[in-house]
């Protein structure tokens, strides 16, 4: 049996995912580099941008291009670089095109500022993500993409594009919260006086914007532990993992409730194997190998979900 699709399906539901994939990366990207940068101001090495590759799991392909992890080398990778991808400068031009394919189903408003950041982007130079000036440029990136998910929150009808938009945008962000977890984890395997693994697990949680949040969960102190218990498991944390999957659930069900339960076999399966995946946990006794392999399987499920979407919805009859 064939599925039934809407024009918009046929055509379109693919551009409007991946908007919300690329302003949720650009937002965190912008995020990482921020604070990467501004708690390792007292170090005597200064900030250690080595990390930056490892959250993003860049360094072979950094390395193809670029001689040394320094802040110069991987500022303009991860920011001006148009040969990467992920980089802000791509991120933010890929959501436009996006957008200027679909400039019909979406609002005004999200086209208007969408174009405006992206010319903001577009003419930065080497001078301008030189280090003193990352503070002031991560956050206006930062401000331009809670402004488009404000104006996306405010103007955007809650029809089938917006079901593909918080899909994309629920998926990048899970896969971000991992990874920061992942290497938050991996550089405290070894060693660490308490002062410095205070600062480093202040660094991780601010990384993700959690940090009073998880200050107002657990006032009286905390272990590594309830850190990754917190952002993997708190529904009232928007950011943390299980919320993310709460969401894509919701979306994902009301497109099935559009287009029948019957036509997504494979996509249920794989949204069950992530659910499943989850709520498996990471056993007790914490370490971060432990961690580590349960959350590159919960990147995996992640991306199993993703294909799935593809091939229910993307995929031309």
């Amino acid at each position: 049996m064939t599925m039934r699709r809407s024009s918009l399906l046929a055509r379109f539901a693919e551009n409007i995912l991946w908007i919300g994939r690329y302003i949720e990366r650009a937002e965190n990207l912008a995020r990482v580099l921020h604070i990467n940068e501004t708690y390792s101001r007292d170090q005597t090495d200064g900030p250690d941008w080595k990390r930056v590759l490892e959250i993003y799991a860049d360094l072979e392909p950094f390395s193809k291009t670029y001689s040394t992890p320094d802040a110069a080398s991987v500022l303009n990778y991860y920011i001006l670089d148009r040969n990467n991808s992920s980089s802000l400068v791509e991120s933010v031009r890929a959501a436009r095109e996006n957008a200027r394919s679909v400039r019909h189903l979406i609002s005004t408003e999200m086209w208007t500022h969408l174009n405006i950041f992206h010319g903001k982007l577009k003419r930065l130079t080497q001078r301008d993500i030189q280090l003193p000036d990352l503070s002031r440029l991560a956050s206006s990136v930062i401000l331009d993409c809670q402004t488009f998910e404000g104006i996306t929150d405010g103007t955007f009808a809650r029809g089938e594009p917006w079901c593909f938009y918080e899909i994309g945008k629920y998926l990048e962000r899970g896969d971000q919260i991992t990874r920061v977890l992942d290497v938050g984890f991996h550089r405290m395997s070894q060693e660490t006086p308490d002062a410095v693994a205070s600062v480093q697990w202040n660094v991780l949680l601010r990384s993700v914007s959690a940090y009073y949040a998880f200050r107002n969960r657990y006032p009286a102190g905390s272990q590594s532990d309830d850190i990754a218990t917190f952002l993997l498991y708190d529904t009232e944390f928007p950011r943390s993992v299980a919320l993310c999957v709460q969401r894509m659930t919701t979306r994902l069900r009301d497109l099935q409730m559009r287009h029948g339960l019957e036509h997504s076999v494979n996509l249920e399966k794989a949204r069950r194997g992530l659910e499943f995946s989850l709520e498996t946990g990471p056993g007790t006794g914490l370490d971060p190998q432990k961690l580590h392999v349960f959350l590159d399987q919960i990147q995996i499920s992640l991306g199993h979900v993703g294909d799935a979407v593809r091939e229910t919805y993307f995929t031309h009859s």
